[in-house]
């Protein structure tokens, strides 16, 4: 008579990193309290502030990522992990709280979804998030809902849970800040299952700054959606140019 021993999830929390030494020990901290039976990862991407160094000193496993930009910290999160039960990803400049976790987690663990995603809520506290940044989100959502369709509701949240199904099923192509897009076009083209949970959205750690730059990196978030929308839904931008050829058209002809 034999007896089944239950086996427990190997749980990853993968921390992508660019200078941000001012946070990664509280970060690894929190996270440490949350879930002190995970394994803390962070991959370092080129810091020039020892990041790398002050996360080992913290008790966490460090991943060089030499090509520069947080696709590729990204892309190699998935290599390196890709055999685990779950996969949580947060930056590292403290501005997601680990206490959220077990909400986005339980889904993923218990089979129902195959990404969870926290839906940003900033907290009412200065710098928790820019005008600028917020409108920047709200046109990029539009123009996902138009091209691509229905996706997640905060397309551009950088605190999500990957199971098996997403972590063997997707293999990731974007270099910098527009990974994302990515993540949830691929949601949506493999017909993956994705449970969206709102989240408080805090301030960054005193001296951190963040890395994107809001206009050259929402060109690349948005030319990826059209690329992504010709792969996927190729009559949708072909519908909407012909929308606007017939609206000049009609403009046109008012004002003869």
């Amino acid at each position: 008579m034999s007896s089944s021993v239950p086996v427990s999830p190997r749980i990853a929390v993968a921390i992508p990193c660019y200078n941000e030494a001012a946070a990664i020990a509280s970060v690894i901290a929190d996270w440490r309290a949350a879930l002190p039976e995970a394994e803390i990862v962070v991959f370092d991407n080129n810091s020039s502030d020892g990041t790398g160094s002050l996360a080992r000193e913290h008790g966490a496993r460090v991943v060089e990522v030499p090509a520069q930009g947080k696709g590729h910290a990204v892309q190699a999160i998935f290599a390196t992990l890709r055999d685990r039960s779950a996969v949580i990803l947060v930056d590292g400049d403290g501005t997601y709280p680990a206490e959220f976790i077990p909400g986005l987690l339980q889904p993923v663990l218990d089979g129902h979804a195959d990404m969870t995603l926290g839906a940003r809520r900033p907290v009412a506290e200065e710098g928790a998030m820019t005008p600028v940044r917020r409108l920047g989100n709200f046109l990029i959502r539009a123009a996902f809902r138009v091209l691509i369709g229905r996706g997640a509701g905060d397309l551009l949240s950088g605190y999500r849970v990957f199971g098996p199904r997403f972590l063997t099923a997707v293999t990731l192509r974007s270099s910098g800040f527009e990974i994302e897009t990515e993540l949830t076009t691929e949601a949506v083209a493999r017909h993956l299952r994705v449970v969206e949970i709102p989240v408080d959205y805090r301030p960054r750690v005193a001296g951190t700054a963040s890395k994107l730059q809001p206009l050259r990196d929402g060109v690349r978030i948005l030319r990826t959606i059209i690329v992504q929308s010709l792969r996927l839904r190729p009559w949708r931008p072909l519908l909407l140019a012909v929308g606007v050829i017939i609206g000049v058209f009609l403009a046109y002809q008012v004002m003869r």
